[in-house]
């Protein structure tokens, strides 16, 4: 009996959207990308997309927006009408954005482009002929308030209501379920856009239909490129491109290592993605930059952690020595392994190298600037804290949706309850944020929402 074909198609929910590289990851892409056609393929998923962007294709930003939208989409229970009635002040929030009259008018300008964007998809398994093909957006309708006296300068009136219609798929895939369980920790970490848009790619791509996590994943250069939505470029071009973001994801500690392989012409990029018991990625990061390999950077990093820095300066004051160092990379893995082979006192003083000079003030310059951030932002948080209930809230109404208004956290009876609260000064919105992001970092989340689920009972 001839065996019956499966048709297959794409789902359109928030992940495989994702997976489309709609939005690009650039911060600027040129006009002439308005409209596009590509075809790529990424693991066993061969796909083809046609844009069209009149008001410029969705990028850097549009990410957070999205995200923004759908996580507030959620919060308001996903209902059945699809149309997100909030302002511009709660979309700020929930898309990662500073609060200042510039990002007022990048929303405006992000909901424009997501809402002009449609395009066709083409989509079925490598090896197959047979494809399934289907038009879509991502907003049906918009509606909002803005000021300003030219059509450039135009912001979001940040108090007034905006209402987005959500797309009849993408509405039903968040209703449904059929979205990213991204972070709120590595989300809050990122300071970019382009690194927040490669960490949502990643994920949509990291795990299979059938629920697997892959702790790997290679893609051709050329295929990446156009599922991040990157404009054309040689080689090392486009890893310029993504560098910083994989800086950003490695510091994150979601990534533990980008690996570039295959040929100079064909490149090859390895994805490694990080675990629970991963090393320290500044010291794999200064041992690579030693020579030692990866595989070695990572073991040594995990296990002598304590003595990566010591083992540096060992080799720093050994080049300075008549022998000197023909193998910096072999001494630095052998005075790592055998802790008792190398005895030496370590000199009061030891020259810097004139890089090294530069590297240091670089690295004080950049830590000063972080103390006076840190302290600007301390200052602001206390400020806010001594302000009124209502005043607390609505500054942060946002952000406490994004941690706990996930699956698995707080009911929307629970919601309503904790927003009771906070209105009425029982419970400091602020310090309530600080204790969640404090409960994130030291990987206590799940403990501290099931206390406060018992408090709201």
């Amino acid at each position: 009996m001839k065996k019956e074909k499966k048709l297959i198609r794409t789902v359109v929910d928030e992940r495989n959207l994702a997976r489309l590289g709609v939005v690009s990851i650039q911060t600027r892409v040129p006009s002439s990308a308005d409209r596009w056609g590509h075809a790529f393929t990424i693991g066993d998923r061969h796909v083809r997309i046609e844009g069209n962007a009149p008001e410029g294709r969705p990028r850097g930003i549009d990410t957070n927006v999205l995200l923004g939208i759908e996580t507030l989409f959620a919060a308001a229970g996903c209902p059945e009408h699809n149309w997100l009635h909030t302002n511009g002040y709660e979309l700020r929030e929930a898309s990662f954005l500073p609060d200042n009259g510039n990002n007022y008018r990048r929303l405006r300008e992000s909901i424009n482009r997501l809402y002009a964007v449609y395009f066709t998809v083409a989509s079925g398994l490598s090896g197959s002929n047979l494809r399934h093909n289907e038009s879509m957006r991502i907003l049906d309708r918009m509606q909002y308030w803005d000021v300003g006296e030219t059509d450039a300068i135009r912001e979001l009136v940040p108090e007034a209501n905006l209402g987005l219609k959500l797309a009849d798929q993408f509405a039903e895939s968040i209703r449904s379920g059929f979205t990213q369980a991204l972070d709120g920790r590595i989300l809050l970490g990122i300071e970019q856009p382009p690194a927040r848009a490669l960490y949502r790619l990643l994920e949509a791509y990291r795990y299979t239909d059938d629920g697997r996590q892959l702790g790997e994943l290679t893609v051709e250069l050329e295929d990446w490129r156009l599922a991040c939505g990157i404009s054309p470029g040689y080689p090392n071009k486009l890893l310029r491109a993504l560098g910083e973001a994989h800086d950003e994801l490695v510091e994150q500690r979601y990534l533990r290592d980008v690996r570039v392989t295959g040929t100079r012409s064909e490149p090859l990029l390895t994805y490694v993605f990080a675990g629970k018991d991963d090393p320290d990625p500044a010291l794999v990061r200064l041992l690579r930059a030693r020579g030692v390999s990866s595989q070695m950077a990572n073991k040594l990093a995990r296990e002598t952690p304590d003595r990566v820095e010591e083992a540096i300066k060992f080799v720093e004051y050994q080049k300075r020595q008549p022998s000197g160092v023909k193998r910096e990379a072999a001494v630095i893995v052998d005075y790592l392994t055998h802790p008792g082979k190398y005895l030496w006192e370590q000199p009061e003083v030891i020259k810097p190298a004139d890089d090294d000079i530069r590297v240091e003030r670089s690295r004080q310059r950049v830590l000063a600037e972080e103390d006076a951030a840190a302290r600007e932002a301390e200052r602001a948080a206390e400020e806010l804290l001594a302000a009124p209930p209502e005043v607390q809230w609505r500054s942060v109404q946002a952000s406490l949706k994004v941690m706990l208004k996930m699956p698995g956290h707080l009911t929307t009876r629970e919601w309503e309850r904790l927003e009771q609260l906070c209105l009425r000064g029982e419970r400091s919105a602020v310090r309530l944020r600080r204790e969640l992001a404090a409960a994130s970092a030291s990987m206590s989340l799940q403990s501290y929402i099931e206390e406060l689920r018992s408090d709201l009972r």
